[in-house]
């Protein structure tokens, strides 16, 4: 792992070979005979190496895919915290742990904490009951759907009717093969299925219903994911209509001309800019 290690840190900075030996206090010869794995460096050049990039050695060898001591530790901290053994599979390799772990850490905890100070700051407001039900109802949404996806996620053929390239036949003889009802043998023209077990009417329906519930399930989720824009769509109609009435309200206190006034009541640019975000937000997805 070291050679591919230490290309990918370095092409990560922008560095060349010969910029990397110069900052290290080495020749660049050392650099390409470490990349390409023809020689390894001693250990006082592996720490000199790992502390340029901030990783530890362990990373830079390969023997951890945490980066860092700090990730390592509250990657492990949060699979305990959050009990994620419960929904992970025990046979996760550990390179998959750390890219997981890091998700968690820098994407997952932060929402966690943003989530936590909006709901914070609401519970001063004088309209706090309102949009807290609007902002729980959305994390409930959110939770629905990604608690379906994680179970949808475990039927045995979803990764394989994922592909772009698959064809729902390809499933049906996936699931075939995954059941062990047929086998690849290989022969001088190429590969062919090897029936293992008798495959009866019966078996077929399994497979076809199989079949049906990974393609056909896409709906409930879809519907799922109809909850969260309802959800985001009451909070866009709360905010839209208190701030725009407020905002008429104190152009009166200052009293205004009327006719300003009802320009303004009558000005349809905050549904409009929501309408362009709307808009922006659906050409980017």
């Amino acid at each position: 792992m070291f050679p591919y290690r230490l290309k990918e840190l370095r092409e990560e900075k922008g560095l060349t070979q010969e910029e990397l030996a110069l900052m290290l206090g080495l020749k660049r010869q050392s650099i390409s005979n470490y990349e390409n794995g023809g020689r390894q460096p001693d250990y006082n050049t592996l720490i000199k190496i790992a502390d340029f990039f901030g990783v530890t050695v362990d990373y830079l060898v390969g023997h951890s895919d945490f980066r860092t001591r700090e990730e390592e530790f509250k990657g492990r901290n949060f699979y305990e915290k959050y009990k994620l053994d419960e929904v992970i599979d025990d046979l996760m390799d550990s390179e998959s742990k750390a890219i997981l772990g890091n998700i968690l850490i820098n994407n997952v905890e932060p929402l966690i904490k943003n989530i936590s100070g909006v709901l914070y700051q609401h519970l001063f407001g004088d309209n706090k009951k309102e949009i807290l039900v609007l902002l729980k109802n959305l994390l409930e949404s959110l939770n629905s759907y990604f608690n379906f996806l994680l179970k949808y996620s475990q039927r045995s053929a979803y990764f394989i009717a994922l592909k772009s390239d698959y064809e729902p036949i390809d499933v049906f003889r996936w699931l075939l093969e995954n059941h062990k009802y047929i086998k690849v043998v290989s022969d001088s023209r190429g590969n062919l299925y090897a029936i293992e077990k008798e495959i009866d009417d019966e078996i077929v329906r399994k497979i076809i219903s199989e079949v049906y519930d990974v393609y056909f399930g896409l709906t409930d989720l879809l519907k799922q994911h109809g909850e969260i824009l309802s959800s985001l769509r009451y909070i866009e109609e709360f905010y839209t209509k208190n701030l725009k009435e407020n905002f008429s309200r104190i152009l009166k206190l200052l009293e205004m001309p009327q006719d300003l006034i009802e320009l303004i009541e009558n000005d349809n640019n905050i549904e409009n800019k929501v309408k362009e975000g709307d808009s922006n937000g659906s050409k980017d997805t």
